[in-house]
């Protein structure tokens, strides 16, 4: 798949303090880039209520992408889930 950042996402990722979580988000990444199509990403499950944004739990963290195409997806947000709720009420 085609794999687009949000200017946010980079911010979000600079942002982290912890190594083994960045290379964690690096590997999850890298399986994003060579799978196939949405379904070959395992753990990446849809968002309810909207049909192109899916979500993936990485330790505390949560990664959020939109699918823009049928071969690409646009990361959006890489937030701790404490921030998940803080940034859906402020929206």
């Amino acid at each position: 798949m085609v794999l687009k950042t949000s200017s946010q996402f980079a911010k979000d990722f600079k942002s982290l303090k912890d190594v083994s979580l960045e290379e964690k988000v690096k590997h999850v990444l890298e399986s994003i880039k060579n799978a196939k199509n949405i379904d070959g990403i395992p753990h990446f499950r849809k968002i309810r209520g909207n049909e192109k944004a899916y979500k993936m739990g990485i330790g505390f963290y949560y990664l959020v992408g939109i699918i823009t195409s049928e071969q690409e997806i646009t990361l959006m947000r890489l937030l701790h889930r404490d921030q998940v709720l803080q940034v859906i009420k402020n929206n």
